[in-house]
């Protein structure tokens, strides 16, 4: 009993001076208290702009992290564009979904673009051939043709006449083509020592072209036009200045060309290889 109430008074003594040490500090203040809070206020002085700068960075970095997930990715190719052909004689049918170069955010065109868009509706270009341009109708060529001949005996034989020989000439133009034309003009070559008259046969109007010491070339006026599938005969006079001799010979270099004047120019002729006749001079003894 004895030792148990000496424990209970030492407890009691040691919260007695408990008690008197905190009441002394509560009368006599830490001298380093006021150090302590100007430390304290020193330390939220700098703290706090550091703080505000800490987040306006992180409002900053938040802002661009939203911003890279809404932009869709840049889409890169190193295809080149199709070169531009001729239209096809077909129009091509355009594809009915989105091109590789189509953008990821739908767009609403204000007019139809050669391009489609990302909605996957076909543009105003898909109705027309490939080459941006719509396909024209073939162009409607004439068949009709020129296709002119001429026929003649290979030789013609003359008479002694006097001191010359004098004879005559018969030839027919035939007109195989379709084609409407002014006239016949004709291109004659004689030997130098022949001569022409053409008479009332239509032909007419020569001029020297040219002359060599064998021939002589002359561009002729011609008849009027021969009407398709038709023919006409014409005949002319033929003089050589050559005094008739005791023996035959034959001169030649006589050549009738025709061909069709339309409107002052000569169109090409489908077979020009029949448009010329050659004839011998046959001159017999005097």
């Amino acid at each position: 009993m004895e030792d148990r109430d000496q424990s209970a008074d030492r407890l009691a003594g040691a919260f007695a001076e408990f008690r008197a040490a905190s009441l002394r500090r509560a009368a006599e203040p830490d001298p380093d208290e006021p150090r302590r809070r100007a430390y304290r206020r020193l330390r939220n002085r700098v703290a706090a702009p550091v703080v505000a700068a800490t987040v306006a960075l992180l409002a900053v970095a938040v802002g661009l992290a939203g911003n890279a997930v809404t932009q869709p990715p840049l889409v890169t190719t190193d295809e080149s564009p199709p070169a531009t052909e001729n239209p096809p004689a077909t129009p091509s049918t355009a594809p009915t979904g989105p091109t590789p170069s189509s953008s990821a955010t739908p767009t609403t065109p204000t007019s139809p673009t050669p391009t489609a868009t990302a909605s996957g509706t076909p543009s105003a270009a898909s109705a027309t051939p490939s080459g941006g341009r719509s396909a024209a109708p073939p162009s409607v060529t004439s068949t009709r043709r020129l296709d002119l001949s001429i026929s003649s005996p290979g030789s013609v034989t003359l008479d002694p006449t006097g001191d010359a020989y004098t004879g005559w000439l018969t030839f027919t133009i035939s007109n195989a083509g379709d084609r409407a034309y002014d006239a016949n003009d004709m291109i004659v070559v004689l030997p130098v020592e022949a001569t022409v008259d053409f008479g009332d046969s239509g032909i007419g109007g020569c001029f020297n072209q040219g002359q060599d010491d064998d021939t002589r070339t002359m561009f002729c006026t011609g008849d009027r036009q021969i009407p398709a599938g038709g023919s006409r005969s014409y005949r002319f006079g033929l003089r050589v200045e050559i005094a008739p001799g005791p023996t035959a010979r034959t001169l030649d270099g006589l050549a009738l060309t025709v061909r069709a004047n339309d409107r002052g120019a000569f169109p090409a002729d489908r077979t020009p290889a029949d448009n010329t006749a050659r004839i011998d001079l046959e001159l017999p003894p005097g």
